[in-house]
C-alpha cells in the first residue's frame, strides 16, 4: 500500500465500528470493525486490527484479521501476520507465507506448467 497521503483517514487501534463505514479516499483501520467497509481509495488492515464484514475498496492489504469477502479494483495483498477468512476478488492477488488463510480466490491468473517435453 502507498505512503499515506492527507486523504487517508485512521480508525485508530482503541476504536471499535459496528456497522457500515464508508467513504472517499484511503482508510487504515487499527482497531475493530464489525460491518461492511466500501472505500473509494486504498483499504489497510493494519496488525492488530481486525474486519468483520466485506471490504470493497481500489486496493486492499490485510496484515490483521479479515472475515469477509473483499472486492478490489487492484491488487489485493495477504501479509504474514494475517488471518483471512472469505472470497479475495482484485486484479492481482499475493497471499505471504505464514499467513492464515481460507479463501476462495477471483482473480485472472497463469500457471507455467512447463514446456513441452521431448521424448
Amino acid at each position: 500500500m502507498p505512503t499515506r497521503s492527507p486523504e487517508t483517514s485512521v480508525l485508530g487501534p482503541s476504536t471499535r465500528v459496528t456497522g457500515q463505514v464508508a467513504g472517499e479516499g484511503a482508510l487504515r483501520i487499527e482497531g475493530q470493525v464489525r460491518g461492511d467497509v466500501s472505500v473509494s481509495g486504498d483499504a489497510e488492515i493494519a496488525a492488530g486490527g481486525s474486519v468483520e464484514g466485506n471490504v470493497t475498496a481500489a486496493s486492499v492489504e490485510v496484515s490483521g484479521t479479515l472475515l469477509g469477502d473483499v472486492v478490489a479494483s487492484g491488487p489485493v495483498a495477504i501479509r504474514s501476520s494475517a488471518v483471512v477468512r472469505g472470497e479475495l476478488r482484485g486484479s492481482e492477488v499475493s497471499i505471504e507465507p505464514g499467513s492464515r488463510v481460507s479463501v476462495r480466490l477471483d482473480t485472472d491468473f497463469e500457471l507455467n506448467l512447463g514446456g513441452p517435453r521431448r521424448r
